[in-house]
């Protein structure tokens, strides 16, 4: 393209970095002073300085990883130290109702099968959340908020399923009945 096709530059689009810091008159700082590596897009004319490489994340990746895994081991704790509970809930179900003299839990397949359930649910949405924040952190995006949200899905779902089997059982009914 002849210099007579193309348009006059109105705001230093072909300026490089030094002549635009000279016509604006702004010195160099410490960090800008320090060689930057060059990197060409294999697809355009531009190059790219400075900014985080995939070798350097950013201090803001590095907290936004930290975060994340820090998350999604706490879901995983929390999992861990639930599983006995859950998977013996009429058992825990009975306890909590003799400390409240309610008396005994006496649905047990009720309890049982939603104890299961609500380990299942735990499990299948901290695996899923797993997924989708090491997905996100690979495309560098912000991953932190993804375990926290299924986190409290995944707490909502088994307090859900507890509470239907407290409330499946007729002792719980008869309490109930008798407060109100």
């Amino acid at each position: 393209m002849s210099d007579m096709q193309r348009p006059r530059p109105q705001f230093g689009e072909y300026a490089t970095p030094e002549q635009q810091r000279k016509a604006i008159k702004v010195p160099l700082d410490d960090t800008e002073s320090m060689p930057v590596e060059s990197q060409q897009s294999p697809t355009s004319h531009i190059s790219v300085q400075g900014g985080p490489t995939p070798e350097a994340p950013s201090k803001r990746a590095t907290t936004d990883r930290l975060a994340t895994m820090i998350l999604l081991g706490i879901g995983l704790m929390t999992i861990l130290l639930s599983v006995p509970a859950l998977l013996d809930l009429p058992k825990s179900i009975d306890t909590a109702f003799a400390q409240l003299d309610l008396g005994n839990y006496t649905s047990t397949a009720l309890g049982s099968a939603l104890g299961w359930t609500a380990l299942v649910i735990s499990v299948a949405l901290w695996g899923f959340a797993l997924w989708l924040s090491l997905r996100a952190l690979r495309l560098g995006r912000v991953a932190w908020w993804i375990p926290l949200v299924f986190g409290v899905i995944a707490n909502i779902a088994v307090f859900a399923c507890i509470a239907f089997a407290m409330a499946g059982d007729p002792a719980f009914t008869d309490y109930v009945n008798r407060v109100n």
